[in-house]
């Protein structure tokens, strides 16, 4: 009789062992059912030390057709946001598995934060078919702890206080001596320069051409006028104008007044005053003056040619040449 009860109450524990056994298999398997979409979240490396790299990992894990978009993630204060990216997804269990990865430099010590951030994926419509509705999951938030490089062990050897400020005296000598030298240097060039300036040179010059004198000026340009050939086309006046003109120009050089300003009268009342210039001289240079301005004026066509006249007269008013004496 013990030994049946024994049996009995053997077989129900057993019993009530199958029944919890299959509670949690089917607990199990509805918790599957009802997470079609799931997330994590991560951080590495396991410690951090200022200017480190850290990746910040989600992780998503769906039914196939489910369609999760990257999250957008704005660096916190500490972190300065370097790159993004994904891996390639993975099969697991009839599910899908995606990681998408953000790359941060860590710029501050302490405790840092990446928040929870939200992570939208679109899923099949179950009221009607062949349509998708927007959904969202939140990804849980993720701290860690980034070390100051003074309290790394091994890292106080080498590391001392400030040392107080001591007196410099500067070197005032060293720099009296160096004006010097640069005064000393100045001078130099300066003599350079003033030796350089005044130093003898010649150039390669030809010789200066002698100016002409009035009698050698008014015949070349009587050679040009008749070289011109205008009495012989029909340009008499213009021929007479530059006839005048050379010969008002001899005077006014050769006896210094203003010939080319003054009307022939007052050229010859002029003359008076002029005591190395013979009569017949005087008597030639009006008839000039008078025959030139005759045709100027008057337009005459037929006229006798003054240039022999003018050149006679160059010729018998040049003054003569000093006398060479030989010596003995």
């Amino acid at each position: 009789m013990k030994n049946v009860t024994v049996t009995a109450k053997l077989s129900i524990e057993y019993f009530l062992f199958l029944a919890v056994l299959f509670c949690t298999h089917s607990l199990s398997i509805a918790d599957e059912i009802s997470n079609p979409v799931s997330v994590s979240t991560r951080i590495s490396p396991d410690t951090f030390t200022l200017g480190d790299i850290a990746t910040y990992s989600i992780t998503v894990q769906h039914d196939p057709d489910f369609h999760p978009a990257a999250p957008v993630i704005q660096a916190p204060k500490g972190l300065e946001f370097i790159e993004q990216g994904k891996s390639v997804p993975q099969k697991i269990s009839g599910q899908i598995v995606q990681e998408y990865w953000y790359k941060f430099r860590i710029d501050d010590t302490g405790k840092l934060t990446l928040p929870s951030v939200q992570l939208a994926f679109k899923a099949p419509d179950q009221k009607e078919t062949g349509k998708d509705i927007q959904g969202t999951i939140l990804a849980p938030e993720v701290s860690f702890e980034v070390q100051s490089l003074l309290s790394l062990p091994g890292n106080t050897e080498g590391i001392h206080d400030i040392k107080p400020l001591e007196e410099y005296s500067l070197p005032w000598l060293n720099y009296l001596w160096m004006s010097l030298a640069g005064l000393a240097l100045l001078a130099l060039l300066y003599f350079l320069w003033c030796k350089w300036k005044s130093r003898p040179f010649s150039l390669n010059l030809p010789p200066p051409v002698p100016a002409l004198t009035a009698d050698q000026l008014a015949l070349e340009e009587l050679e040009s006028l008749k070289n011109k050939e205008w009495l012989e086309i029909g340009r008499t006046q213009e021929h007479f104008f530059e006839l005048s003109e050379i010969f008002r120009r001899y005077l006014e050089k050769r006896y210094q007044f203003p010939a080319r300003e003054w009307t022939t009268e007052e050229i010859t009342a002029h003359f008076k005053y002029f005591h190395s210039l013979s009569d017949n001289l005087k008597l030639k240079a009006r008839s000039i003056l008078t025959q030139t301005d005759r045709v100027k004026f008057a337009k005459a066509e037929q006229a006798v040619d003054e240039m022999p006249s003018i050149i006679n007269f160059i010729e018998e008013a040049r003054p003569p040449s000093p006398e060479v004496v030989n010596p003995l």
